[in-house]
């Protein structure tokens, strides 16, 4: 019988991509899940992950993140506050800004080249919002592709395991995944 699953979870990982997935990665399939291996490996073998992820994820994140691809998750049932709902939020405030400016407008006092360039600058700070709030915000299980809760909750603290490559569990490469706690 095995442990039953945490709640939560936080894990790092590396995506490997190939060509054929939503990423577009520039290496074929064959090479994408030869490299997979080899990341999976050296990642078992005790080398530094960060650097790991650095090196071959082809997941973007800040050059400044000190852990990149690092995910924290909550196991599916499990309530708190998450990325979805942050997601939410955000783009409520997008919605109020661009009803504001668009009052604005039509009340004469706001020229529309003006309006735009308002809420470019305003959807650009709400995206970096985001991106901060990526890293450490708890994102649910089902939000995420399944195979990567599948190996990242089904991981012991410091495991590092592998979602394969499929088309609906894994679909846009192969994450070698660390788990961080």
């Amino acid at each position: 019988m095995s442990a039953p699953e945490p709640d939560k979870i936080t894990i790092q990982h590396c995506l490997v991509s190939f060509k054929e997935t939503p990423v577009e990665a520039d290496r074929s399939k064959e090479d994408a899940e030869a490299l997979a291996a080899k990341v999976l490996e050296r990642a078992r073998g005790g080398e530094d992950f960060n650097a790991l992820v650095r090196e071959y994820s082809d997941d973007p994140s800040p050059e400044d993140d000190p852990q990149p691809g690092t995910y924290h998750m909550l196991n599916n049932g499990v309530e708190g506050l998450d990325f979805g709902q942050v997601i939410s939020d955000l783009n409520g405030r997008a919605a109020g800004k661009e009803e504001e400016l668009k009052k604005a407008i039509d009340a004469g006092s706001m020229e529309l080249e003006a309006a735009q360039a308002t809420m470019e600058a305003f959807v650009a700070e709400l995206q970096a919002e985001a991106e901060k709030m990526q890293s450490t915000t708890p994102h649910p299980r089902a939000a995420m592709v399944p195979g990567f809760g599948d190996i990242g909750f089904a991981l012991g603290e410091g495991e590092v395991g592998l979602a394969d490559f499929d088309e609906e569990k894994s679909p846009f490469g192969w994450h070698v995944i660390k788990r961080l706690a």
